[in-house]
């Protein structure tokens, strides 16, 4: 008897054991959102495309740098529907300059544009047991843009004609984009939209 009960103690103790085990490692594994409420992403990244300035005519010389971009998204609010709500701002900056030359005059136009806004996100989860490290999301822009043209024209006098003009102006726009993060701290993105820029890439930080 006291060999049996020893055996039965034994197996109780060991399948308390497994049981416990088997729990562990389903939380382990439970696939977390890539983005969810208090998630933070830091997105560094270039853009190509949407011109801001105001110059249209004919030119010989066209330089057009690539839009910079800086975005953060806090993640608010979880669960709603199949997704999380994020709330962020951005920075973008650009420029571009023109030269031409008409009858021997020299024309020349340099114009800067810096965006600050704020941007909303909706970020699918329904992949998250599939595969969490994909994060598709889209959302919207809406801020101010502060934009600087500067034209030099030396038609008009021996000196040369100077303009200079400075607005700011509001702007809005969507896009929809993703992050795949190769481990939990990094990874990269991609957005397509008409706000910033039409397509923008780069490399993102979560904490």
């Amino acid at each position: 008897m006291t060999m049996k009960k020893s055996i039965l103690t034994l197996n109780k103790k060991l399948s308390g054991l497994l049981i416990v085990s088997l729990l562990i490692c389903s939380q382990s594994f439970a696939a977390e959102p890539a983005f969810d409420k208090g998630s933070n992403v830091i997105g560094l990244g270039l853009g190509v495309g949407v011109d801001y300035g105001n110059y249209y005519g004919t030119y010989t010389g066209k330089s057009v740098s690539p839009t910079l971009l800086l975005t953060y998204d806090h993640g608010f609010f979880s669960e709603i529907g199949p997704g999380t709500i994020g709330i962020g701002a951005v920075l973008a900056y650009k420029s571009s300059s023109y030269k031409s030359y008409y009858r021997g005059d020299l024309k020349k136009y340099r114009n800067s544009s810096m965006i600050i806004g704020v941007r909303g996100t909706y970020h699918l989860t329904l992949l998250k047991d599939k595969n969490n490290k994909f994060d598709p999301y889209a959302g919207v822009t809406f801020g101010i843009r502060i934009n600087d043209d500067n034209y030099y024209d030396d038609y008009y006098s021996t000196y040369g004609y100077y303009y200079s003009y400075n607005k700011t102006s509001p702007v809005a726009g969507v896009f929809i984009g993703a992050h795949y993060n190769f481990m939990p701290a990094f990874g990269v993105f991609a957005e397509v939209g008409y706000d910033i820029s039409l397509l923008r890439a780069g490399v993102n930080f979560n904490f």
